[in-house]
């Protein structure tokens, strides 16, 4: 049986999304925002520039701001999410963990697995680790609350991160950049005027 080059593609493609670390980035709330945010920064931009019904000067400066602004959305999630999250877990867990033991009892066996998989000496004791972990969050329902509580943690750091302290460090930031982007261009713009 021969097989085309795009039977060929689709299995690839298939081998990719059939992967179970493919399934695990897809379900963590950091590569999702990241993969979003990302998109955004190009596709935004791009849609704005390709507007045929605007005018070009408009469209440079709205493509440009919107490109800087996603970036800058991006770069301060990144480094700001890991340390974030982790204030927002340890907050959580502490108070469920008060409430009721077994919260308390499954929180430790998640995070327990969780310290053995940091502690890896090597890569493929770290896989296989990672490995027997998605086996047992699939098998074992007190793996689930751990995992549910650190993506909660995700979420909620995440909107911290991308409501508040993003519009806001932008509106400081971002002003100055885009002031010194066109101040030229307005300045020539205003020349040009003058003479006519």
């Amino acid at each position: 049986m021969n097989v085309t080059s795009a039977q060929k593609a689709l299995i690839k493609i298939r081998n990719v999304v059939a992967n179970p670390k493919a399934a695990e980035f897809a379900r963590n709330t950091v590569c999702a925002i990241s993969v979003e945010t990302t998109l955004k920064a190009a596709g935004r931009p791009a849609f704005i520039y390709y507007d045929k019904h605007a005018n070009k000067q408009s469209k440079k400066y709205a493509a440009t701001k919107e490109f800087l602004y996603q970036s800058f959305c991006l770069g301060l999630y990144l480094s700001l999410i890991n340390k974030f999250k982790k204030v927002t877990y340890g907050i959580v867990s502490k108070k469920l963990a008060q409430n009721n033991p077994e919260n308390k009892r499954k929180l430790d066996l998640y995070d327990n697995f969780q310290a053995k998989i940091s502690q890896a000496k090597d890569k493929t004791a770290k896989n296989k680790l990672e490995a027997q972990l998605s086996h047992l969050l699939h098998t074992n329902k007190d793996y689930h609350f751990g995992k549910g509580v650190r993506e909660f943690s995700s979420i909620v750091a995440t909107v911290f991160i991308l409501a508040l302290c993003a519009p806001i460090s932008s509106q400081i930031i971002l002003h100055p950049v885009m002031d010194l982007i066109f101040k030229d261009k307005k300045h020539k713009d205003n020349i040009s005027d003058k003479k006519d």
